[in-house]
């Protein structure tokens, strides 16, 4: 897939988990989360602390000049500013439950807020949790989600979530409040609490939000590879290269057993280097349906030559410095299913032994972004010197967990110790003995 942004819609009652939920699907594909109840709370505390009347919809109309809410990201996490202060904890008083759903009824509330929102998704790749993300805020959001769970479920959570913060309060009275916003959200004429047509509905009474978030990257992988774009030259020009490929290359493959199918989500292939046709030959062999491969831009500059790489899902990066952009644009393909090839040693090797050779952390640093598994590939020919109609082995190796490359990268996540790792599975299959 190309590297556009994504965004996901999360609505659904309250304490059915979604900003829990959110911020976990947020960090796990690495794109930014918008908490848009809190914009609503921070409405609701003005409103409050002005001894408004929160079901005067003129009183609180005219408030609204008086109120600047600002959205700034400290540490990963969002805070919302409300006339240059950070309210914190405040907007998470039960009461203010009540004084969001109350102004979120008001149309020039609503009118208020949703060009902040709007502007965020914009120009972010996001995850967004509310009532109203998939019908009203992100009406053509790549996934829409509409989390539920039975009352007493919901109940309990918040309680906890709210003990958890310090504010005592039971059960009985959490459910109550929550049954009367559920009425208030439902039966309201501006953008009610509904799901969109086009939602998926997850009941999450027996999932953990770990569960669920990971519930919600399945969905999104599947809804995004049905989305992609049917690319009919990568698939002619695949399906008329791969016999050429096979016989002038005189390919042989062994591990085909360890190699991910596409029911199995992406994960990112990291090979050694030998020849320039390395990713013609991977494509080749390999079951994915489109998988895509760094290469350096000059290749693609040739004006021919590269306008065929490019029909290959090959895209350029710079090696001349760090490539912020085409480390983001691999860390989205993959976050969104697209198997990903990298050769860690940037660059051709031929004839020379592949420990003895420089290599680079990006597929550590891009493993680390996305969590997806390593296929440990090596290939291998006589003298490792590439010859037409000269025997080539693939080889591919047992995947590497991201649980298992984190043991070796440590706390601190050194990536280069994570990159020697990757790349000496790689070379222990180069060196490996024929079955």
């Amino acid at each position: 897939m190309s590297g556009k942004r994504i965004a996901i819609a999360i609505d659904g009652p309250s304490g059915a988990g979604k900003s829990t939920t959110a911020k976990i699907v947020a960090r796990k594909l690495k794109i930014l989360y918008v908490d848009t109840g809190a914009l609503y709370r921070t409405v609701g505390l003005y409103v409050r602390d002005q001894g408004v009347d929160m079901h005067d919809a003129e009183a609180v109309r005219n408030l609204l000049p008086q109120i600047r809410i600002s959205v700034k990201y400290e540490n990963g996490a969002q805070a919302t500013y409300l006339n240059g202060e950070n309210p914190g904890e405040k907007i998470r008083e039960p009461d203010i439950s009540m004084y969001a759903s109350a102004v979120s009824a008001i149309p020039q509330v609503r009118a208020f807020l949703l060009e902040t929102q709007k502007e965020i998704a914009r120009h972010n790749s996001v995850v967004m949790d509310g009532r109203d993300i998939g019908t009203v805020i992100l009406p053509d959001a790549d996934l829409k989600v509409f989390l539920s769970a039975p009352d007493e479920v919901r109940a309990g959570r918040r309680c906890e979530e709210l003990r958890a913060k310090g504010i005592q309060t039971s059960v009985e009275e959490v459910l109550a409040d929550m049954r009367k916003r559920d009425a208030d959200d439902s039966s309201r004429d501006v953008a009610p609490l509904k799901p969109a047509d086009d939602a998926v509905l997850l009941d999450n009474s027996g999932m953990s939000a770990d569960e669920t978030a990971d519930e919600i990257i399945r969905l999104m992988f599947w809804r995004y590879k049905k989305k992609r774009k049917f690319n009919f030259s990568y698939r002619i020009i695949r399906a008329l290269l791969r016999g050429p490929v096979y016989l002038f290359n005189n390919i042989h493959v062994r591990g085909r057993e360890y190699e991910p199918t596409a029911d199995q989500g992406p994960y990112i292939l990291a090979c050694n280097h030998i020849f320039w046709c390395d990713p013609l030959i991977l494509d080749a062999v390999t079951r994915w349906q489109e998988a895509h491969y760094m290469a350096k831009k000059e290749l693609l500059a040739i004006p021919v030559f590269g306008r065929f790489l490019r029909s290959l899902g090959v895209f350029p990066i710079d090696r001349s410095g760090k490539d912020v952009d085409a480390i983001k644009r691999a860390i989205l393909m993959v976050n969104t299913g697209t198997a990903l090839g990298i050769f860690p040693q940037g660059h051709r090797n031929p004839g020379v032994d592949p420990r003895k050779t420089v290599i680079h952390n990006g597929v550590a640093l891009i493993a680390s972004r996305t969590h997806a598994p390593i296929l440990p590939v090596g290939m291998r020919t006589k003298d490792m010197v590439h010859k037409t109609f000269r025997r080539t082995e693939v080889i591919f190796g047992k995947p590497i967990p991201w649980e298992e490359l984190l043991e070796h990268g440590g706390r601190e996540k050194d990536y280069n110790r994570m990159t020697e790792y990757i790349f000496s599975r790689i070379c222990d299959l180069v060196e490996s003995k024929d079955e």
